[in-house]
């Protein structure tokens, strides 16, 4: 059980890192993208929504649906440790606005959520 916990907690450590490369971003970069973003000038290009790349859209939306049904499962079955994938393959697109690193990450804890079992 000591071990378990500790593979967790190296495991939430080395996610913690990862998302905090895509997160902490130069602050005058963020606010010329979001300059870019929400003024009317045409040269921002559409490839971007709210920020997000359409790929890093499209992943968000499907390792965040990866996380729900991760979620559901483990609520149904009382387990713990789905719950708590689920809940981190929700909630980690917001922080990640880098498409490369946001599927790394996704790829990376879905794999988790498969292998580790009881």
């Amino acid at each position: 059980m000591k071990d378990n916990m500790k593979i967790a907690i190296l495991i939430l450590m080395a996610i913690a890192i990862l998302t905090s490369i895509g997160y902490c971003q130069n602050t005058q970069e963020l606010i010329g993208q979001i300059n870019k973003i929400y003024s009317a000038d045409k040269s921002a290009g559409n490839s971007l929504i709210a920020g997000f790349s359409m790929a890093g859209f499209l992943g968000g939306i499907l390792f965040g649906s990866i996380g729900f049904v991760a979620f559901m499962y483990g609520k149904r079955n009382s387990e713990f440790r789905p719950m708590i994938l689920g809940i981190l393959l929700i909630s980690y697109p917001y922080f990640l606005k880098n498409t490369i690193a946001l599927y790394i990450v996704g790829i990376a804890l879905t794999v988790v959520l498969f292998v580790w079992r009881e």
